[in-house]
């Protein structure tokens, strides 16, 4: 689906990112990789392989979009470095050829100078340019710029006629937040309660639609 925020084109994909094409972005939030082995180390018997769908999830988007820049809004790698770390190194290998940004988040605790490594990008606040702002933490005060951000996994339940519902991960667009649905297979979400005028995009399966709230 194809929306317009300061009369720039975004593109909401129904794999949870959001690709700009006037400058071959990518916009993704709340991978959390890593998860799987953090629940392992806590008594949690998640297997590893639990993940391999993020994997290859991140791969395909890099592949079908050929992105110049991804940015990741937050929550890359959940919490401390394990084996996984390995694994998103050879990812981020195999895609060289693109500018890696990472805005860290809470769960971003590994050490910056390992994304360094990596060619990655790390910014600890936020980036801004003269339309957009990209942070993990949605604005709480107003700007007259768009920020897109994560953290909050945004979702919305939808009910049937007989009194049958299902939550689905969605896009919610404020007044000046636009938040993305979290990446990862492994989060959870947050229900969200729109106010007036704002805009949700549920994504179910490979659709991405506008409901009225």
């Amino acid at each position: 689906m194809v929306i317009t925020l300061q009369e720039r084109e975004f593109v909401l994909l129904p794999q949870k990112a959001v690709y700009k094409p006037d400058e071959a972005l990518l916009i993704i939030a709340d991978v959390h990789l890593g998860k799987a082995r953090h629940f392992l180390k806590g008594g949690i018997n998640i297997p590893s392989s639990a993940q391999q769908q993020d994997y290859q999830n991140l791969a395909q988007l890099f592949i079908t979009y050929q992105p110049r820049k991804v940015y990741f809004l937050g929550d890359l790698f959940h919490s401390s470095i394990n084996t996984e770390w390995m694994r998103f190194e050879s990812l981020v290998q195999a895609f060289s050829d693109i500018e890696f940004t990472l805005i860290k988040g809470n769960h971003d605790i590994i050490d910056a100078r390992l994304y360094a490594r990596l060619d990655i990008r790390v910014a600890t606040d936020y980036l801004e340019d003269d339309h957009f702002i990209y942070s993990h933490y949605p604005f709480e005060t107003a700007v007259d710029k768009t920020v897109f951000s994560g953290h909050i996994h945004p979702s919305f339940r939808l009910y049937g006629k007989a009194r049958q519902s299902v939550l689905l991960p969605c896009y919610h667009c404020s007044a000046y937040n636009f938040m993305l649905p979290s990446f990862g297979g492994l989060t959870g979400s947050f229900a969200i309660k729109p106010l007036a005028g704002d805009r949700v995009f549920v994504v179910y399966a490979d659709i991405v639609k506008e409901i009225v709230p």
